[in-house]
């Protein structure tokens, strides 16, 4: 285990989000998550800078599963590894 007092730029962070969660990323979010390996989703930018889905994913096989594009943006995997959560405190 983590010793976070002499690492203090480790640890779990704190999330509290601003804004709602729009209706395409909900969209994005269930049609992504009912891929087995796919590990989160976020939102970025694809190679050219136009708005895409991150698809976080357990491994490379698991790219061949993604949809292209959701919601009119197009899916760029990200191969992230298996993403654990932590429990609350």
């Amino acid at each position: 285990m983590a010793d976070y007092v002499s690492l203090p730029d480790c640890g779990p962070v704190e999330y509290s989000p601003q804004e709602q969660v729009s209706p395409d990323r909900a969209e994005a979010e269930a049609v992504l998550r009912r891929i087995s390996g796919v590990e989160g989703i976020g939102e970025g930018r694809n190679a050219i800078g136009d708005p895409a889905w991150i698809a976080y994913v357990r491994d490379r096989s698991v790219l061949a599963k993604l949809p292209a594009q959701v919601s009119g943006r197009t899916v760029v995997p990200e191969v992230s590894g298996e993403i654990s959560i932590l429990p609350a405190r």
